[in-house]
């Protein structure tokens, strides 16, 4: 068995098949600048289509430490910023996308079984206290990241990568 390099790995990347969803993000509130960029990194492999930042989440251009947690990422994936999150939500909801909270709610489905839409907005909420309960109110499903040690949850940026993997995934089956 050999690592792939170069133009091995190119070839290799050309014959797996690309997602047939339609996938945006949408981060609420995150607030630290460190894990937007690990995000946008995440979702440029993940084929986002286009991230919007909301709230209180920091915006690029970022400085040169966090284009290392990027890899200037931030230049390839769209992104849009809006002030809130609602009247991004509602223009999704009139395209018919299903809004899907990353969020332990007493409605939650286990991502690891959760089959999406073809359209679908992913929410992601702050660090501490989650996604808002505003925007809880105005999706459409809540997912969770099943997780069997004593802590109950994992650092944003390593949540949405979960996610949007288990997303892709699903979205074959």
């Amino acid at each position: 068995m050999e690592q792939l390099r170069g133009i091995d790995l190119k070839r290799f990347l050309r014959r797996v098949k690309k997602p047939d969803i339609e996938l945006f993000l949408l981060l609420e509130n995150i607030q630290y600048a460190k894990n937007v960029a690990s995000i946008f990194r995440t979702a440029e492999a993940f084929f986002v289509k286009k991230i919007f930042l909301t709230g209180i989440s920091k915006t690029p251009p970022f400085g040169k430490d966090l284009k290392k947690a990027s890899r200037n990422k931030e230049e390839k994936v769209h992104w849009e910023y809006k002030k809130t999150t609602g009247e991004t939500i509602q223009s999704f909801k009139n395209r018919g996308f299903e809004i899907v909270s990353l969020e332990i709610t007493d409605k939650s489905e286990n991502i690891a079984e959760f089959k999406p839409k073809k359209n679908t907005l992913l929410i992601v909420g702050n660090e501490t206290y989650g996604v808002t309960k505003e925007t809880l109110e105005r999706s459409d499903k809540s997912v969770f990241i099943p997780m069997f040690g004593k802590g109950s949850s994992l650092n944003v940026s390593s949540a949405a990568a979960v996610a949007l993997n288990n997303l892709i995934s699903n979205s074959r089956k």
